[in-house]
């Protein structure tokens, strides 16, 4: 992974153009439930239509920062990460040139396609969730947690368990997905190599009358990537609807307490609605910031295949200084 990490060194000013924008979306993000408790507050419970007007064309404003500051970052991270996948695949291509026979047999052909296009693609997809999501959702987590206290630190309590609840159940499933992740790229290897060597054979195999038995062998590839790929989805198809669930019964959570609370007086409609956004802004932060924690297992096992071409020293170097006879 270190060795990857190097080639975000030509990339820094994108990286701090990424950081500035995200800045300014978080910023107005973080704005707007406070400036909706005031319209609903202040303005539509005391009539005060001016201070609706003023207010609403503030949150406008926000929300175009908002959106303005989050397609700017997203087009910059996506630039940014194709160049680091070009650079990636240049240099590989460069030293796959370079190797020898015995190398090439070392790694095999079609782990050397795999390893060039694959887990390239793996690479990039991680960092660019990384620089869109795992910049952003810690300052999110943070300023939400700090507007929800300012708003009803009476009811911080629902958030410290929905968070709690949705890290255990992610981090059991996590936990079980993540090691078949370099069996998952092998299988890769494995349908690579059986479809290369049934390409590059064709005529000797039509000769034998022999396709029946390299179906086989396609099949047994094919349905061996399948069936874990399938295993694997399935796994990690349980997150969407468990964390629908609890989501929304900590909605639920929060409009029943609230309500109570707005009986007693303690707190006023716009806060509990303001504190409404704030916590679905960490739930979902939490909940991304996990996504990209879970794509990063994949991606380091896809670095290291390729760190392993690329620190791979050749037997055979031609001679700076040849001499000529």
């Amino acid at each position: 992974m270190r060795l990857i990490l190097n080639y975000f060194k030509p990339l820094w000013k994108q990286l701090l153009l990424i950081v500035g924008f995200t800045a300014i979306s978080v910023w107005a993000t973080l704005k707007i439930p406070a400036v909706m408790s005031q319209i609903i507050d202040q303005g539509i419970l005391s009539n005060d239509l001016s201070l609706i007007i003023r207010q609403g064309l503030w949150m406008l404003a926000l929300s175009l920062a908002d959106i303005s500051g989050m397609i700017v970052s997203d087009i910059i991270t996506s630039r940014a990460m194709a160049r680091l996948a070009g650079d990636l695949r240049l240099d590989i291509f460069r030293r796959i040139e370079s190797f020898s026979l015995s190398e090439i047999d070392k790694f095999s052909t079609a782990s050397l396609i795999t390893r060039s296009t694959n887990d390239v693609q793996q690479v990039q997809q991680s960092f660019q969730m990384v620089l869109g999501l795992a910049i952003q959702a810690p300052i999110m987590i943070v300023g939400a947690v700090i507007g929800a206290l300012r708003t009803a630190p009476s009811m911080t309590w629902l958030i410290v368990l929905t968070v709690a609840i949705l890290l255990v159940g992610m981090a059991v499933i996590f936990g079980i997905v993540t090691p078949k992740y370099k069996v998952l790229q092998d299988l890769v290897d494995r349908l690579n190599l059986v479809a290369r060597e049934n390409l590059a054979g064709l005529r000797v195999i039509r000769a034998f009358n022999n396709e029946s038995i390299e179906e086989r062998k396609f099949d047994r590839a094919n349905t061996d990537k399948a069936k874990l790929e399938t295993w694997v989805n399935r796994i990690t198809g349980i997150l969407q609807p468990g964390m629908s669930l609890v989501v929304n019964l900590a909605v639920l959570a929060i409009i029943w307490v609230g309500a109570h609370l707005i009986v007693e007086s303690k707190l006023e409609i716009g806060s509990m609605m303001a504190f409404l956004q704030y916590a679905m802004m960490v739930v979902f932060n939490v909940l991304m910031l996990a996504m990209v924690i879970s794509t990063l297992p994949r991606a380091r096992v896809s670095a290291g295949r390729i760190a392993t071409i690329l620190e791979t020293k050749c037997r055979i170097v031609e001679p700076t200084d040849p001499e000529t006879i």
